[in-house]
């Protein structure tokens, strides 16, 4: 097993995302130079314009389709580890095999094996997702642990049907298949977190920029009735950047199920209100809590990582702050747009 790396040169795929930028930052913080993956050059751009502190440490290399053959050849030369936040998704596609499906799996395959090919790579860490880890006809399956054990029971002909549970679980098992047969020689970790939530930390230039995750707060506020919560359990999205971190400078092979508590829009809404009473009249006070539901075991995140999560109102006062004021921040013909 690889021994743990001191901080030198990381390549981060989707750095200019929700957990990408945040990621991005816990590593510099510690000292580590990043080269970031982005689609566009104005990503970029945006990225250095909002943290120009961190512009002696990162550069940027355009990849366009994380599914190209050779996507990561030339960005992977010279890189001490690898973290992988990044996945191919859209939309708009008319074949889920060919368009969703056979992307994500090879833009995982191929980032691993370029990480392969090249021998300073020591350790690599991919993030994929609760959608892996849960059966979604079981429903809320009170009385069950979940575990990083747990997986979902997709099948390929499921999956050809299906979108993101499928696809985040299929694109996850290529990975560990890739490291059972191929025995490279760097350490792998996947860290599989519910909806990801807090400050979004990435370049905005209006509301619309905020992910579906980020977004939560706001799809709650001005809103008639609370939403129906989506996932019933979060972690905090500096969380989960700090697991990637300290998977990758401990060198971890593991699975790490990263669930920071139970998640509830009731509840959200109930800290809004009384965290931000000015905007209280904003918040909506009738909807569907949720209920009895199945527990989780995230220990070996915290034994093995040193992760100490962040409790839910502590992220949405977070998350909130945020909000409220790029609501006075952003031009309002930005804002119209939304």
């Amino acid at each position: 097993m690889p021994t743990a790396i001191t901080p030198r040169l990381v390549l981060i795929s989707g750095v200019s995302g929700f957990l990408g930028t945040a990621t991005t930052l816990e590593f510099l913080k510690k000292g580590w130079k990043v080269r970031g993956t982005v689609r566009r050059e104005e990503q970029a751009d945006a990225w250095l314009e909002k943290y120009p502190q961190y512009r002696d440490q990162i550069h940027f290399v355009i990849v366009r389709d994380l599914a190209d053959d050779g996507a990561f050849d030339e960005a992977i030369k010279g890189v001490d580890a690898v973290a992988h936040t990044a996945s191919p998704f859209t939309f708009s596609f008319k074949d889920n095999v060919k368009d969703m499906l056979e992307p994500a799996l090879k833009g995982t395959t191929s980032i691993l094996e370029a990480a392969k090919r090249e021998p300073s790579v020591k350790s690599v860490i991919i993030t994929s997702s609760l959608a892996a880890a849960q059966d979604p006809a079981k429903g809320l399956d009170p009385g069950f642990v979940r575990t990083s054990a747990v997986w979902s029971p997709f099948t390929w002909e499921q999956a050809a049907k299906e979108t993101i549970p499928a696809i985040k679980t299929f694109a996850e098992r290529a990975a560990w298949d890739f490291f059972e047969r191929e025995k490279p020689n760097f350490s792998l970790a996947t860290i599989v977190p519910p909806i990801i939530l807090g400050e979004a930390l990435q370049p905005l230039s209006s509301l619309s920029d905020l992910n579906l995750s980020a977004a939560v707060v706001k799809h709650i506020i001005d809103a008639e009735e609370i939403p129906p919560t989506a996932v019933p359990v979060f972690v905090n999205v500096n969380d989960c950047a700090r697991a990637h971190v300290e998977a990758i400078e401990r060198a971890r092979t593991n699975r790490y199920l990263l669930i920071g508590g139970d998640n509830d829009n009731c509840v959200i809404a109930q800290y809004l209100r009384e965290d931000f009473p000015e905007q209280a009249h904003r918040i909506p006070t009738k909807g569907n809590p949720v209920g009895p539901h199945w527990s989780y075991d995230c220990t070996p995140a915290a034994k093995e990582l040193g992760i100490e999560f962040t409790d839910l109102r502590t992220t949405i006062k977070q998350a909130g702050e945020q909000l409220f004021r790029l609501e006075k921040e952003l031009p309002e013909k930005k804002q119209a747009a939304m």
